[in-house]
């Protein structure tokens, strides 16, 4: 199984606006995009529309619909973008769990898919039960630095994907920057990676990309 590799852009001086815009014209060249997911800042999800080859994804929605609703970012307004999924609950957005608990429910109704980031085994075990696409395992004391969690903490890991066995998908990240880190996390039962500066903020991003890719 090949793994699946969201890349995020945060919200990097080179990852938006016109920077995003050229960040994805060079994924692009990437002829397979199987499992290749870019979540960009919410003011550049309508480049999904410039590049329908590409799977693009938000950082953040919200539960409600269109509306009286002034700063929120709707299910439907991103589905009409052709934007078919979204980060939920980074470390650094975090919301409250009723809410998570509504916009996954909502989710489901729409055939939207959720990223749903959690920063221990206890908020996997909780909202693993949600079913959500996906629960990205991250560690907040590892996201953005040198040590990867499939370095520091490997054996985590495979309870993450105990845990979520059966109900979800498991995504690993915080400070994943390279092949062998993928293949650690795929290996202890990850499905694949949710990665940042170890892709945007490398000198080349799409040279980082391919080298993530392996053979395929």
């Amino acid at each position: 199984m090949e793994p699946e590799i969201f890349i995020n852009f945060k919200h990097y001086d080179n990852a938006v606006g016109t920077n995003s815009e050229k960040l994805l014209a060079d994924f692009k060249s990437i002829k397979n995009q199987d499992g290749l997911y870019y979540c960009v800042a919410e003011t550049d999800l309508y480049l999904q529309k410039s590049f329908p080859g590409l799977h693009i994804y938000g950082q953040h929605v919200d539960s409600n619909g269109y509306g009286a609703f002034t700063g929120s970012v709707s299910m439907e307004s991103l589905l009409d973008l052709g934007v078919k999924g979204s980060l939920l609950n980074h470390s650094e957005k975090r919301i409250d769990s009723s809410i998570i608990e509504a916009v996954v429910k909502k989710s489901k109704e729409l055939g939207f898919k959720i990223i749903l980031c959690v920063e221990n085994l206890d908020e996997a075990e909780k909202y693993s039960k949600l079913e959500p696409a996906y629960i990205a395992y991250e560690p907040p004391e590892l996201i953005g630095g040198d040590i990867s969690v499939s370095s520091a903490r490997p054996e985590i890991i495979g309870q993450a994907a105990e845990i979520c066995k059966g109900r979800t998908k498991l995504l690993v990240g915080a400070g994943v920057k390279t092949k062998e880190d993928v293949d650690t996390s795929m290996a202890l039962g990850a499905a694949g990676v949710l990665i940042a500066s170890g892709i945007i903020k490398n000198a080349k991003p799409i040279n980082r990309l391919v080298s993530l890719m392996g053979d395929r």
